[in-house]
């Protein structure tokens, strides 16, 4: 299957014309390239979030996102380190909360329906992971009573809350808090990054229509080839996301400062079996713990 590409014209008159260039692809090479989407993928409701693809619950989330009352001070909110001018990031080496913590800020983009989260995956599940910048004394220094009283006591969030959720805020801290990650993990949800050139490649592929599918640049075409092919990129870097979700060495120092050592994913597999949050845990919605 070859593609031959570009003739055309410029201001300065006609382009000479090359002689056409093509890449051939075999067929379990276009295999490959097809399972490389689509994109975007369906969603896919979070079942351990009753709150999972609510519209209402991801408006409400949004909000809260923006807010800086969830945190000590009320000066940091989500925003401030995951700004969306910014792909959800904020540019820098290291996140700055209330202190310089050890790692960088990950984008946002695409989170939903993950099976790690956080640089170590100390998490197994969105809301989990969304509640713990708010309690973590280094980035937003609150804890479960303060988001709690945050939530019941600003007259705003506390009607947003009793018409997300069928209720008023309840007496137990640990619930409103849990409640509040789990709203602002529907509004993360819904965060999804944007089609791009091979998109429209991979889904010519799949209609089998060569015209669209010569538009995409010859050189792009090469270095997929050896993507899918020779290179076999595919190993880990798969799917939709490019990516297996797993852990790997990719050779970056284990010191965050001179004599002080990033524990990584070992530390993240302590901290997600010691965790109340995870999806064995008791605010799993979902009963039957099938993602657990």
């Amino acid at each position: 299957t070859g593609f031959a590409l570009l003739v055309g014209s410029s201001s300065f008159g006609p382009v000479i014309a090359q002689a056409p260039a093509t890449v051939t692809f075999t067929d379990a090479e276009i295999r490959r390239i097809l399972s490389l989407g689509p994109w975007p993928p369906p969603r896919v409701v979070d079942p351990s979030n009753r709150m999972s693809a609510k519209p209402e619950a991801i408006a409400f989330g949004a909000r809260l996102f923006a807010d800086p009352r969830l945190s000590a001070g009320g000066t940091i909110a989500c925003t401030t380190c995951h700004r969306p001018g910014r792909a959800f990031t904020d540019g820098v080496p290291r996140a700055q909360g209330r202190v310089r913590v050890d790692r960088n800020t990950p984008t946002l983009n695409d989170v939903g329906g993950q099976r790690w989260y956080g640089w170590d995956g100390a998490h197994d599940n969105l809301w989990a992971q969304s509640l713990r910048p708010l309690v973590d004394p280094r980035e937003r220094a609150d804890n479960g009573a303060q988001v709690a009283a945050a939530g019941r006591g600003h007259g705003d969030l506390r009607a947003r809350y009793a018409t997300v959720f069928g209720r008023a805020p309840p007496d137990d801290d640990e619930t409103v808090a849990v409640d509040i990650a789990k709203a602002l993990a529907a509004y993360q949800e819904v965060l999804v990054s944007g089609r791009t050139p091979f998109d429209d490649f991979r889904d010519a592929l799949a209609r089998g229509d060569r015209a669209a599918a010569a538009r995409y640049p010859v050189a792009a075409q090469r270095g997929l080839k050896i993507f899918v092919g020779a290179g076999n990129c595919t190993f880990c870097h798969m799917g939709p996301r490019l990516s297996n979700g797993e852990f790997h060495d990719i050779g970056i120092a284990f010191f965050v400062e001179p004599g002080r050592v990033d524990p990584g994913r070992h530390d993240g597999i302590r901290k997600l079996e010691a965790s109340r949050y995870n999806l064995l845990g008791p605010f799993n919605d979902d009963p039957a713990r099938a993602t657990a």
